[in-house]
């Protein structure tokens, strides 16, 4: 499949992908978007089941992006309940 052609036909160059992967419940637990954006981006540097691991406690302390996005690095990185 060449994702990088000419055209910018989306959806006839995913179906594909998409047809494959239908009904495939996906490795990391998540409930809402906000979630799923957070736990794919963290398990590019580490494990799905590690991340599922540590995310009710992080998304216990934040629970949307507003609180992440107001938080700061050591509230986030600091905090052995999340990376142990």
């Amino acid at each position: 499949m060449d994702l990088f052609g000419e055209t910018n036909d989306w959806a006839t160059k995913l179906t594909p992908i998409l047809e494959k992967y239908n009904g495939t419940k996906h490795p990391l637990y998540y409930q809402n978007l906000f979630q799923l954006v957070v736990m794919v981006v963290l398990s590019a540097l580490d494990s799905d089941a590690n991340i599922n691991s540590i995310s009710p406690a992080l998304f216990q302390t934040f629970p949307n992006m507003e609180r992440l996005a107001t938080s700061n690095l050591e509230a986030l990185f600091q905090s052995p309940k999340f990376w142990n």
